[in-house]
């Protein structure tokens, strides 16, 4: 029969008997004339009047017909009837064949071996079977869900019962009664939410939502300053009214309670973080009346019942967030304006020069500007290469309107980079206590990109509630590690990792920065230095604080030297101007006698990996002290001797670093460039030397304050450096022996247990410096020895598993994290659901990410033909691990959600997603999707349009309409670049 019936002649005999037969003594047309006549359609007239009679061939040809057709229907009522099901679209007048049954020879395919044979899975195995679910019985959905229960293993609740709705609904009725009886009690109000959030009635969610928030308000005038209340109640308000309302309520609450961080830092982000409302004058007028209304602090008797003792603590947190949201909004010149009238406000005595702008220093961007607008690209990168370089060059403000850097727009850009004092004065107070100096100077250091946070503690005491407000945009405050290296005996393990952290930290760099790889970084890093050596003038007569900020700069030195030993740009030029520099510095008549400057410089030229030099100056420090004094009594000093200890272990020395050791631990001088032998003898006298002289370390530990004071975070601890130098003996000398292992762990359980640290700030520092201990001694085992004897008091523990530990109590040390994503024996879904449980905000996101580099990072060096196919799979990976936290993914965990609410406010996550989609080649129109979803998150942050005008170069000019809308800062407007192109 013929493929297409409805053309030629091809009919099937049902449908040849219904049409009319031609008559006798005519010839039946050939079929081969008329294919391309589709007679269908033709109506053909019949004149009934007219018809002749059939003959009898015609007859006894129906009834043969009829013979067959009564066979066929035999036929059919033996075969199995079809159940009923959805009725089909043709029948058995189809003049064209149906393939009802399936043919189970077309599914084996005889000339493939069994591995290449595809699986053919019939879902359907007829057509009028009912719609199949292809998730029933699949053995990769099964796989799937094995998966998943890897991540939940908590059972699905069941909905409760009528005796537990009964319960409930009596218990919710004697809680409301306790509410009233006793309203003081902390506990009723908590429990009550609780019960209210159940929901047993089923009432309407806003009902809901309405009966806690006036329970948490009656709460409120109760427990006034209780901050579990207040996020309950910002949470709620959040979730249930739109941002106007919101910011009314919490208006509201601020005149009854102005000296509440969290209801300033939400009304804040309420404005902010809202496409609608968020406007740079709109948040800063905000910022104006909050700090002046904590300039003016308790004014009337009313507000004098909260529990505050002074505002300076709050007003730096929202000067914090102040230059932190000028920074991310591109207004770098008012952001330096504000640092600079601070500092002089608080510092009369000084004149910060170094945060002014001068046009001999930025000559250089007249020439990269010509070079960009004369290279032929489309306008849209040209745009946004003149706005990078001169956001690299003009970040600093103008000390007066006629200083300028170029002759063309001389008069706008003059007006953008002048500020008078009607734009600085509201947002500025002078400190009302001498000891809050020091906070200021290193929230301004830190706000200048220098990482200096490195312990969970030290980040609670200066970057506090960060599920409140935006975190730092600036990946180079996850260097902190590198500044600041735990130990240098096993930093060999941690130079793979460094150098995956880097190059993400390439592409997600935001100018200004001192990253080598930018345009600019000279001036940005020259910036930074001159402003430190300026606030360590500040303390000449406080000799611990200024110490501290000249061990900020030259570890700021040395992280200079690393990026640009990393990115292969470490000149020997280069590094002898630095060298110069850091020795004019020591050589001071105050720095001369400080040994740790001297530390620190040797460190310097071990990043440059110049060991010799660097023993020499630790050589020539010991033999100067040793000549004033027999005995080391200095804690610099112990510090000096415990770091050449370690990188005597680094280099494979580990004779000379037992005698070193001991020296310390006997306190002792010897020296460090000279292989010393010690007898077993001597090693156990230096032992118990320093156990005696660990318990007179503790016993003095109780009659120390709590609270830590700033400098103590930086500076070597006597007691920490005596349990470090004891658990590298014991390693190296007699691994077998457990008393330390012992020790720590019962220093860990009894007098720095968790109970025991709650209440104080210093003990609890110390329990998390005892536990980097233990990871150290577990890792140099493993180094030392191939394997590690995971013995810690009276249990077994991996490395692993201690780590979690340590990360479940400090989520934001950055050496746990460190060490974590640098695990390559643990299995991936364990690294990463850990990574996410860790409540460390764009940290543990970031460090899952280089975990993600730094494992495939193997693939790259072995398997040079499969890059392409191992960055897409880098890619895709990262992209599922970033959908995980969305608001879209309807498998998404409690812990994901909580995660996300800090996430979203920060644009390294959203800019990390656009990125990984232009890589992958996601279509424009999924792009603009997120980078939709991400502008109403972050409607503020300029880096954001920027990518997103990377990524989707079509929607440009709506970016610049958006930035103008914002207010956001530009420095190059599209008219100007055009006319310049031009000239």
């Amino acid at each position: 029969m013929s493929l297409f019936p409805a053309y030629g002649g091809g009919r099937t005999p049902a449908a040849s008997s219904a049409k009319k037969t031609t008559k006798p003594g005519e010839e039946e047309p050939a079929t081969g004339a008329n294919w391309k006549k589709n007679e269908s359609y033709i109506k053909k007239h019949v004149d009934i009047a007219t018809k002749e009679p059939e003959s009898d061939s015609s007859s006894s040809s129906d009834h043969s017909e009829e013979e067959a057709d009564k066979r066929k229907e035999d036929e059919v009522t033996k075969t199995k009837k079809l159940p009923p099901g959805k009725p089909l679209e043709f029948d058995a007048t189809d003049g064209f064949y149906v393939d009802k049954l399936g043919n189970s020879s077309y599914r084996h395919i005889t000339t493939l071996k069994k591995p290449a044979r595809p699986r053919y899975k019939s879902r359907m195995k007829r057509l009028s079977d009912r719609e199949y679910n292809s998730h029933g019985f699949s053995r990769a959905h099964s796989k799937f869900s094995r998966k998943r229960s890897r991540y939940v293993r908590e059972k699905l609740v069941d909905e409760p019962g009528e005796d537990e709705v009964s319960r409930l609904q009596e218990q919710l009725t004697r809680t409301k009664v306790l509410v009233q009886q006793d309203p003081e009690v902390l506990d009723h109000w908590l429990q009550l939410h609780r019960l209210l959030n159940l929901n047993l009635d089923k009432a309407n969610r806003l009902a809901v939502a309405e009966q806690q928030i006036y329970n948490l308000e009656t709460a409120l005038e109760h427990h006034p300053s209780n901050q579990q209340i207040l996020r309950l109640y910002t949470h709620v308000a959040n979730a249930t009214y739109q941002a106007s309302e919101v910011a009314r309520r919490f208006e509201k609450m601020l005149k009854r309670n102005p000296f509440q961080y969290t209801l300033w830092s939400n009304l804040i982000m309420v404005t902010q973080g809202d496409m609608a409302c968020c406007n740079v004058s709109a948040v800063l007028r905000i910022y104006e009346y909050s700090m002046r209304r904590m300039h003016v602090g308790h004014n009337d008797e009313i507000t004098r019942r909260f529990i505050m003792k002074e505002t300076d603590e709050i007003m730096l947190k929202l000067f914090h967030n102040c230059l932190l949201f000028l920074r991310q909004s591109g207004h770098t010149n008012w952001m330096f304006a504000l640092i600079r009238l601070s500092m002089e406000l608080n510092f009369p005595y000084l004149t910060f020069e170094c945060l002014g702008a001068r046009a001999a220093r930025e000559q250089p961007l007249i020439g990269f500007e010509e070079v960009v607008l004369r290279s032929g690209m489309p306008m849209p990168e040209i745009w946004a290469r003149v706005e990078q370089l001169r956001q690299s060059y003009c970040f600093l403000p103008l000390k007066d309107r006629r200083a300028s850097s170029t002759d063309v727009f001389k008069d706008k850009m003059n007006d953008e980079r002048y500020f008078g004092s009607d734009k600085l004065v509201p947002y500025v107070h002078a400190l009302k206590s001498l000891n809050n100096r020091l906070h200021l100077v290193l929230v301004v250091v830190q706000l200048m990109k220098l990482p200096l946070i490195r312990s969970a503690c030290l980040a609670d005491k200066l970057n506090p509630c960060i599920e409140d407000f935006g975190e730092s945009e600036a990946i180079e405050m996850l260097f902190a590690a590198m500044v600041d290296r735990h130990s240098y005996a096993v930093a060999s393990l941690q130079y793979e990792f460094d150098a995956a952290m880097i190059n993400l930290a390439r592409e997600m760099s935001v100018t200004p920065s001192y990253m080598p790889h930018l345009v600019g970084h000279k001036l940005y890093a020259a910036t930074v230095s001159k402003m430190l050596l300026k606030c360590a003038e500040i303390f000449n007569g406080d000799e611990p604080k200024r110490r501290l900020l000249l061990i900020l700069y030259l570890r700021f030195q040395k992280l200079l030297i690393i990026l640009h030993k990393s990115m292969g740009k470490l000149t020997k030029k280069y590094f002898k101007n630095k060298r110069t520099r850091i020795r004019k510095l020591i050589n001071l008549t105050d720095n001369r006698n400080v040994v740790g400057f001297y530390t620190e410089q040797a460190l310097c030229e071990i990043e440059a990996k110049n060991y010799r030099m660097a023993f020499s100056i630790m050589g020539r420090i010991v033999t100067k002290k040793s000549e004033e004094s027999s005995h080391i009594s200095c804690v610099d000093t112990m510090h000096l001797y415990l770091v050449c200890a370690e990188l005597h272990i680094h280099k494979g020395r580990q004779a000379e670093a037992i005698g070193i050791l001991v020296s310390l631990c006997l306190g002792k001088h010897v020296p460090i460039n000279q292989k010393t032998v010690h007898s077993k003898k001597q090693v156990l006298e230096g032992l118990r030397n320093a156990e005696v002289m660990v318990r007179a370390e503790l016993n003095a530990l109780d009659t120390q304050p709590a609270e830590m004071t700033l400098e103590e975070y930086f500076l070597p601890n006597k007691l920490l450096i005596l349990l470090r130098a004891i658990c590298l003996i014991e390693v190296l000398n007699n691994r077998r022996r457990k008393e330390a292992r012992k020790w720590l762990n019962d220093l860990q359980n009894d007098q720095f247990g968790p109970e025991a640290v709650k209440d104080s700030e210093r003990k609890r520092f110390i329990r998390e410096q005892i536990m980097e201990i233990q990871m150290l001694h577990l890792r140099l085992s493993f180094l030392v020895f191939g394997q590690v004897e995971f013995y810690t008091g009276f249990k077994m523990i991996k490395l692993d598993e201690l780590l979690e530990k340590g990360l479940e109590e400090f989520p934001r040390n950055m050496v746990f994290l460190q060490m974590w994503s640098s695990l390559k024996t643990i299995m991936w879904y364990r690294q990463r659901s850990r990574l996410i449980r860790t409540k460390a905000g764009v940290a543990s996101l970031v460090h899952l990410v280089v975990a993600v580099h730094h494992r495939f990072g193997i693939v790259d060096d072995n398997d040079k033909f499969s890059k392409e196919a191992t960055r897409m799979a880098v890619c895709n990976r990262l992209i599922s691990m970033i959908e995980t936290f969305l608001p879209t993914n309807v498998d998404r965990l409690e812990v994901e959600e909580e995660h996300y609410r800090i996430l979203r406010r920060n644009s390294i996550y959203w800019r990390l997603y656009m990125m990984c989609l232009s890589k992958t080649n996601a279509s424009f129109k999924r792009s603009k999707d997120v980078l939709v979803m991400a502008m109403d998150e972050c409607p503020w942050d300029k880096s954001l349009l920027m990518e997103g005008a990377r990524v989707l170069p079509v929607e440009l000019a709506s970016l610049q309409d958006l930035m103008t809308e914002k207010e956001i800062r530009v420095f190059a407007m599209p008219e100007e670049v055009d006319v310049l192109r031009g000239l």
